[in-house]
């Protein structure tokens, strides 16, 4: 004999399975093995002393998501080339990821060249571009360079 399901479980049992669903996205970094996600650096604060990581460590990763001047930074393995802009889409602000050697906004998809910056897809104003930050490479190790 099987029990049937009121309309009300129905509704409560699928609320909390979105809830789960979005609690689990929510936490993806905690629990992903990629090796190739974002890894989240210390506060950095201004200075030439600011070491962000080594060569060697951006080149297996590809990109790291860093704060630098109290703004949300991205730095980037390219190509052999090492960039870092800050980390906030022309469009409307959102955070962007390195997607097959482009930065693409997660929010509404902007594409940008990770060598310049330079708004290559909209919903990105046309000639805009992510603001560079000065990097200095001593020793194998990436710092980042206040702007004066």
């Amino acid at each position: 004999m099987r029990n049937k399901m009121s309309r009300r479980e129905f509704l409560k049992m699928s609320a909390m399975s979105v809830v789960s669903l979005f609690a689990i996205t929510g936490c993806g970094n905690l629990v992903t093995s990629d090796t190739r996600e974002k890894v989240e650096l210390d506060k950095i604060e201004g200075g030439e002393k600011n070491f962000l990581i080594k060569i060697d460590e951006l080149k297996k990763l590809g990109a790291v998501n860093f704060e630098f001047s109290g703004k949300n930074s991205i730095l980037l393995y390219n190509g052999g080339q090492i960039r870092a802009f800050e980390n906030i889409c022309t469009h409307k602000g959102g955070p962007s990821k390195l997607l097959d050697n482009k930065l693409v906004c997660e929010w509404h998809g902007a594409i940008f060249d990770p060598l310049t910056g330079e708004a290559l897809g909209r919903p990105a104003p046309q000639g805009s571009r992510l603001k560079e930050i000065k990097l200095a490479i001593r020793n194998g190790n990436i710092y980042a360079v206040p702007t004066v």
